[in-house]
């Protein structure tokens, strides 16, 4: 068998391979995101009415529990939390938010800023720069853990409560659709008040003490809604790009069958060129 036929086999079945496992983490991402989707879109309207909730109760107790809402202007710098992936192969995913992230940290210059990192790919882009890292989070692999995500607010919230940090931002993925993921800073502590017209609300024991148990478990419930928007978006694009490089493999495939089918077809020829030329030899 001639050498070029052989090398262009040995190239198909390589790339018939990685197709095949392009096409096997397609399938694996797309279950992963439609299990992640479900959980994303039951708990955005419950946060959003948790939300309202907590600013109506705050508009009604007067300024009660203050510290929630309010920057200590002799607190110590500000906390990032970053959300990235732990693994690769989701496209551009990871340098969307870190570039976000770089841009964050160039407005805040001047200014000291600590980072909590969620994710290994967060982790290796910062690890042995000069800014501190205050703890980091890995190994989470875009799984929906609770557990995780309540330690992680614990810390926050003590770094702004404890005057560590005078506000604490969140650097995430919101997730817009399988296509659309928009890379997100937004400040979590000290809370926004909004200006909303008091309602009238019959508790027990009193409304101070509903809000001081409310405020903890909204933030609870928000740092779950922001992995679970990060994690969705890292499967989305780790969809999408799995996709296109099936598709590529596909492409790449039907050229190098065309191009062994051409060289074998230029070997007969030269065969049968070469059978005739000997045969009229012969002849004269």
């Amino acid at each position: 068998m001639p050498q070029p036929i052989k090398q262009i086999k040995n190239r198909i079945r390589s790339v018939e391979n990685t197709k095949k496992v392009t096409g096997a983490m397609q399938m694996i991402s797309v279950a992963k995101l439609n299990r992640m989707e479900d959980r994303l879109f039951a708990l955005r309207p419950y946060c959003l009415k948790l939300t309202n909730l907590m600013h109506d109760l705050a508009a009604s107790t007067q300024g009660s529990l203050a510290e929630y809402f309010q920057e200590s202007p002799g607190a110590g710098g500000i906390a990032l939390c970053l959300i990235t992936s732990d693994t690769g192969l989701c496209g551009v995913y990871n340098q969307n938010i870190i570039r976000a992230a770089e841009e964050f940290l160039e407005k805040q210059a001047g200014q000291r800023v600590k980072l909590i990192l969620a994710g290994q790919k967060g982790l290796n882009y910062f690890k042995g720069r000069s800014i501190e890292i205050l703890s980091s989070y890995a190994g989470l692999n875009a799984k929906y853990s609770p557990e995780s995500f309540d330690k992680i607010i614990g810390q926050l919230s003590s770094l702004f409560l404890g005057g560590e940090a005078r506000s604490v931002y969140l650097a995430y993925t919101y997730f817009d659709n399988s296509i659309i993921q928009k890379a997100t800073i937004e400040r979590l502590l000290p809370l926004e008040p909004k200006e909303v017209k008091p309602a009238e609300y019959i508790t027990e024991p009193d409304l101070k003490s509903m809000l001081a148990q409310l405020i903890p478990y909204y933030l609870k419930v928000k740092m779950r809604l922001v992995f679970l928007e990060s994690f969705t978006s890292e499967h989305a694009a780790r969809t999408v790009s799995m996709k296109t490089a099936t598709d590529n493999a596909k492409e790449l495939l039907e050229g190098l069958v065309l191009l062994r089918n051409k060289v074998r077809q230029a070997g007969i020829t030269q065969d049968i060129l070469e059978l005739s030329s000997s045969v009229e030899a012969l002849r004269g």
